[in-house]
């Protein structure tokens, strides 16, 4: 079976599509159309954009993106031990080490207090002087 990119460039070919016109269709630099061709995802700025841009170029050649999205996907390696092990160590209550407590309440509490205090005194004084 041809990969994602293969099928979106033979499909190009075959309707005799230039890249200068799919770009133009697409609103897709050119350099990216050529990534996609060559199905070199992980070289994309966002890896995450892939899907999107998958879909654009096969609504451009008029090709069905559902399947192709599908088969991207399928050819995308699985994660899912890694993930697994990640879910594990959450659910043993290993706590991350990056995770920090955030002490910007506390800090505005006490800032609030002290300016309460300080008022309160130099009403009190100001209250007994007068």
């Amino acid at each position: 079976m041809n990969l994602v990119g293969q099928t979106l460039k033979g499909r190009r070919e075959r309707i005799g599509m230039t890249l200068t016109e799919l770009e133009s269709r697409t609103q897709i630099k050119r350099q990216t159309l050529t990534i996609i061709e060559n199905n070199d995802f992980e070289s994309l700025n966002n890896v995450n954009y892939a899907e999107g841009f998958i879909r654009k170029y096969a609504q451009a050649v008029n090709i069905d993106s559902v399947q192709l999205i599908d088969a991207h996907r399928d050819e995308i390696p699985n994660n899912d031990k890694s993930m697994q092990e990640i879910i594990n160590a959450f659910s043993q209550e290993d706590k991350p080490t990056y995770r920090t407590k955030n002490k910007e309440p506390l800090q505005l509490a006490v800032v609030v207090s002290l300016a309460v205090v300080i008022s309160a005194l130099l009403w009190f004084f100001s209250v007994l002087i007068f």
